[in-house]
């Protein structure tokens, strides 16, 4: 690696890793020609998204709160997720009216998904516990040392913070109006040099290994999920250690695979808690299109029955029942059941019934 001249080896490395990851994708493909499909399109996801966040190189003095975030890991069709790139060098201040948001986790970290260590958690804030006004407007600290008032701490290393906000009804409700400010003296603030060959080939060479981390890392969780198909278990913690989320949520994952007319039916008995939901993911554990299909429920909009359960039914086509989770033409695919503020473990059982079986038990 030089630092003034630019060879095709970086490029042609960051080529071969991407193939070979596009193999990665194709051994863990089931037959099927739109979980395929689904696979190359999450990579050309995360490649763009790699792109984006290594190459381009946002300025921690300038931060900018970006909403635009790939689909890993089960994402939550309840959360708008949004991320900004900071410094643990430096302080910042984030002000904000929570408009509509049900609540809204801010967190900071360090390390990153796909990376050695993973991603770790510096610090964490729900808005519902914090000071704001009459209004909703709200205003926290963020750095290394305690500040009166919401504060977020950070560490030397932190490089990001993360924000999750809870919209419960997400094709209307308004989200939280959040801006961030770095408090680093105009001094800081100088001109960035123009682009040197070593400073790009690292670039790359860091795109590379978040694009194959993270698809390795999440293959891991679907094949885990798989060995167990049409069931619901507590997530293995040691999937966490390189993702850790929200401390506050408790994780619950599976995987449904149902032939022709087949029916998952999911039978919870929800613990108290601030909020939950059940959403249903592709092979590659994306969420599907929760604009147009009911791809999930949540505590508020779930119905639950005179015994206080919630029964959900998983299925491709509608059993004429409440709370049908419609799998959008997918045979198979992820499950993900969180609770958040949870007072005690959740009672989760599944079974699978035909579509005439299920009709028949309703009559009887």
């Amino acid at each position: 690696m030089s630092d003034d001249i630019f060879d095709d080896s970086s490029w042609n490395e960051f080529c071969d890793n991407l193939k070979n990851v596009g193999q990665q994708i194709l051994r863990n493909a089931p037959d099927s020609e739109l979980d395929t499909a689904e696979g190359f399109r999450y990579l050309a996801r995360i490649t763009s998204h790699a792109l984006g966040r290594f190459v381009e190189r946002p300025n921690p003095l300038r931060p900018q709160i970006s909403y635009i975030s790939p689909r890993i890991g089960g994402d939550n069709p309840d959360f708008l997720y949004g991320s900004c790139t900071i410094s643990g060098e430096h302080d910042y201040v984030l002000r904000g009216n929570r408009e509509q948001a049900y609540n809204v986790g801010i967190g900071s970290y360090y390390g990153g998904l796909g990376s050695g260590k993973g991603l770790l958690c510096s610090g964490y804030l729900l808005l519902n516990d914090l000071e704001m006004d009459a209004m909703g407007n709200f205003e926290i600290q963020v750095s290394r040392e305690e500040k009166p008032g919401n504060w977020l701490p950070i560490l030397a290393e932190s490089n990001s913070i993360l924000i999750r906000q809870t919209l419960l009804n997400r094709a209307v409700d308004a989200p939280a109006n959040i801006a961030i400010q770095c408090l680093a003296g105009e001094q800081a603030r100088t001109c960035p040099e123009p682009l040197r060959a070593e400073v790009f080939e690292k670039s790359l060479q860091l795109a590379g290994i978040f694009i194959g981390g993270v698809v390795g890392q999440f293959l891991n969780w679907t094949n885990t999920f798989k060995a167990n198909t049409n069931q619901i278990h507590p997530l293995d913690p040691s999937l966490l250690a390189f993702a850790e989320g929200d401390p506050n949520t408790r994780y619950n994952n599976g995987y449904f695979e149902l032939a022709e007319g087949e029916v998952l039916v999911v039978e919870l008995s929800p613990p108290q808690c601030e909020y939950w939901n059940l959403q249903v993911t592709n092979h590659w554990l994306e969420s599907l299109d929760y604009m147009d299909y009911r791809t999930h429920y949540n505590h508020d909009n779930a119905r639950v029955d005179d015994d206080g359960k919630v029964r959900l039914y998983i299925a491709k086509d509608d059993p004429g029942l409440p709370n049908w989770i419609d799998t959008a033409g997918h045979d198979r695919g992820g499950i993900a059941l969180r609770w958040i503020k949870a007072e005690g473990e959740a009672g989760v059982t599944t079974r699978v019934l035909t579509q005439e079986a299920l009709r028949a038990e309703g009559a009887s």
